[in-house]
């Protein structure tokens, strides 16, 4: 599986679980079986109450149902339906384990109608039951769906699940599958016993280590089985795999004379963050992998060395003024030099190749304080395409983005009526005509930046959620009030900042990442993030009502637990339409229109019955309702005195009168960041009266 980017221009190392296989159905080959050797052991389709019997890792404790064993050369089948309730904003899923006697090569393949034609909505993962976080798997729009095929070198217990893709119009709900498990062995017992590595030449010996790559080898050519791994079956095998090879890398680097100093990636300099740095890769060399990462094969690298002298995410800033450049990123822990060239194809950590000739910029998401990153630039140098550019000289610069604020990924939680584990999520938006300002306050405290710093300046807000079916979001909004004790947070005199961007793509784990530029001082904080449309029912007498939703994952296992007297709760304001000043300006969709709070707008404590973030039969029933999120940003010298806006060390009369002639504008004064002078920002300012501490 590959490793893709968080959004356009990061890096991560998130598996990908969505690659779609192209080609043409037959409708003839696409027709379930009428008998076979399995079926399914449920009843179809989810049924609010009652838990799946072959929910897998969705049910605790996971529930797998049992099937066939393989041989070595052996099939059998498995009948059952699946399908997707749009109503209960649900999908079929079903978990089957099977069992393998030696090692062997497992191939799976499936056909399903819906609505009496051919399906091209098919997902298929496999991995072991044991863990749940080894499922890989791909999406087809063919059918039938075949699986890559599955080289399995321990015998014992495996797991494949079958499911469909969410779509506006999906395959409905018991539409019928087949699903055939086959199992077959190589033709070539030299696989396996070679003494050589795939891409290393062993005229003498027939095969080599890796069993899969030996097998794809001499299917094209027997003789690398028969008389001798030769050069040409080394070399063939150090092709990427959608040229017929395996991908081995083979790590080599001989610099020429006139080569730069960083060519090789062992002799990678240490580079300082936050210092810019000359290269010129024009008489470089190229000794990192080339297995079709990023689509295309790089050329032409250099490579720096990089220490995270902080946990969060490390940028990397290049310009190239002649040259598209592939970036590419590797963890070696907390080894430091020399850097094993060996290890590169196994340390990838990801890449990034979005950006043409003059630049790119890539983030290594979730670095570890302590490890170092080598970090390859090269020319995009895919023999046979469009020309690249000219390699030459350019600059590149590192820094990282620290956690200013982290939670923790989220985790189902307990639904404690069925003893189901759901990932359940709170509604942040206009989610109904009677909720038109549905906003989900969460609190977390900023501490000191460690050094001399005093502030944050915050990057990113990226809390952890999903989009409810039969919504529109648009955009994406944000507020961030002061927080006392757990005190409900007041729309217009404790807001510090607001904002809005374009409704981003969700992460794997359901993050919204949402850039922002904030300085943050130290202390506590209420946040909220929500989802909003043009037509969205805040603006009273619009004659529209476009719901918007993002939910909150709750679950996290680092959040703040708000509790009183009477137990854990969580803020939700309770906004009807308001008729007053539109403090808190957040914008309601493209056109400009502000969802309106006015000041009388409040948050009400709120509790959720039957779910508890505590392990389903673990007797222990308390809810915490923890949403999940992470805060990003760099320590900063912060503004002590924001309302002193001549800069002569007091707020007075002077500062006032800039204010009031900037009223109504995004000009100076404008202290809550909202985007324009009002009501919040000169009770800031009269608050801050006298001189400047």
């Amino acid at each position: 599986m590959m490793r893709v980017s968080r959004i356009t221009s990061v890096l991560s190392g998130t598996a990908v679980l969505g690659c779609t296989f192209f080609g043409t159905a037959a409708f003839g080959q696409c027709t379930p079986a009428s008998s076979a050797d399995f079926i399914q052991n449920d009843g179809g389709c989810p049924v609010t109450g009652t838990p799946d019997t072959n929910g897998g890792c969705n049910a605790s404790p996971p529930a797998f149902q049992a099937t066939g064993t393989l041989t070595g050369s052996n099939s059998f089948t498995i009948n059952g339906t699946l399908g997707q309730d749009p109503v209960a904003n649900s999908r079929d899923l079903d978990w089957y384990t099977f069992t393998v006697t030696q090692p062997c090569f497992v191939n799976f393949s499936m056909v399903m109608t819906n609505g009496g034609q051919a399906s091209t909505s098919t997902l298929i993962f496999f991995g072991n039951p044991a863990d749940c976080d080894s499922f890989g798997g791909f999406g087809f729009n063919t059918c039938p769906a075949l699986y890559p095929e599955q080289y399995i070198a321990t015998p014992g217990t495996y797991s494949v699940v079958v499911t469909t893709d969410f779509a506006p119009a999906g395959v409905v709900c018991n539409s019928p599958y087949t699903l055939t498990v086959s199992s077959r062995t190589s033709p070539y017992s030299q696989c396996g016993s070679g003494a050589a590595n795939c891409g290393v030449a062993n005229p003498s010996v027939g095969g080599c280590q890796d069993v899969q790559c030996c097998d794809r080898i001499c299917t094209i050519d027997p003789l690398c089985c028969d008389i001798g791994w030769s050069a040409s079956c080394a070399a063939q095998a150090q092709l990427p795999v959608s040229s017929g090879g395996c991908g081995i890398f083979v790590y080599n680097c001989n610099p020429p004379a006139n080569a730069p100093a960083n060519d090789c990636a062992t002799a990678a300099p240490t580079i300082a963050l936050d210092t810019v740095v000359n290269f010129d890769n024009t008489n470089a060399t190229t000794d990192g992998p080339n297995n079709g990462q990023c689509g295309s094969d790089t050329a032409k690298d250099v490579w720096f060395a990089v220490l995270a002298t902080a946990s969060g995410n490390m940028n990397c800033f290049v310009t190239s003024p002649t040259q598209d450049v592939v970036l590419s990123a590797y963890n070696y822990g907390t080894a430091g030099a020399p850097y094993n060239g060996a290890l590169l194809d196994a340390n990838f950590e990801g890449c990034v190749d979005v950006a043409g000739i003059g630049g790119e910029n890539g983030t290594l998401v979730g670095v570890t304080a302590g490890n170092w990153y080598l970090w390859r630039v090269g020319i995009w140098g895919n023999p046979g395409t469009a020309d690249p550019g000219v390699a030459g000289a350019g600059t590149v610069e590192f820094s990282i983005e620290q956690v200013v604020w982290d939670t923790g990924r989220h985790a189902p939680v307990c639904n404690t009526a069925n003893g189901t584990l759901t990932n359940l999520g709170l509604s942040s938006g206009a989610i109904g005509a009677t909720a038109p300002q549905r906003w989900l306050a969460v609190p977390f405290t900023v501490s000191d930046p460690a050094g001399t710093p005093d502030s944050w300046r915050l990057t990113f807000l990226t809390p952890e959620g999903f989009i409810p079916a039969g919504v529109v979001n648009e955009r994406i909004n944000w507020i961030i009030w002061s927080r006392t004790a757990f005190n409900a947070p007041v729309y217009a005199t404790s807001q510090i900042a607001s904002g809005s961007a374009a409704f981003p793509a969700l992460g794997a784990n359901g993050e919204a990442f949402i850039p922002v530029d904030l300085v943050l001082e130290p202390g506590d904080y209420y946040m909220t993030a929500f989802a909003s449309a043009v037509g969205n029912p805040c603006r009273p007498n619009d004659a529209q009502n476009i719901f918007s939703n993002f939910a909150w994952f709750i679950g996290a296992p680092s959040g703040i637990r708000m509790t009183d007297a009477t137990g854990p709760f969580f803020w939700r304001s309770a906004v009807l339409p308001g008729s007053g000043p539109a403090d808190e300006v957040v914008i309601a969709g493209g056109s400009g229109a502000a969802c309106e709070g006015g000041t009388t707008g409040a948050f009400t404590r709120t509790t959720l019955a039957g779910f508890t973030d505590q392990p389903c039969g673990s007797g222990l029933l308390e809810a915490t309702y923890r949403p999940a999120f992470q805060i990003l940003g760099f320590p900063e010298a912060g503004n002590n005195c924001p309302a002193d806006l001549d800069g002569n060390g007091s707020v007075g009369a002077s500062d006032l009168s800039t204010l009031l002639n900037n009223w109504g504008t995004n000009g100076a004064g404008d202290l809550d960041g909202n985007g324009s002078v009002g009501a919040s920002d000169l009770s800031t300012l009269l608050n801050a009266w006298g001189a400047c501490p």
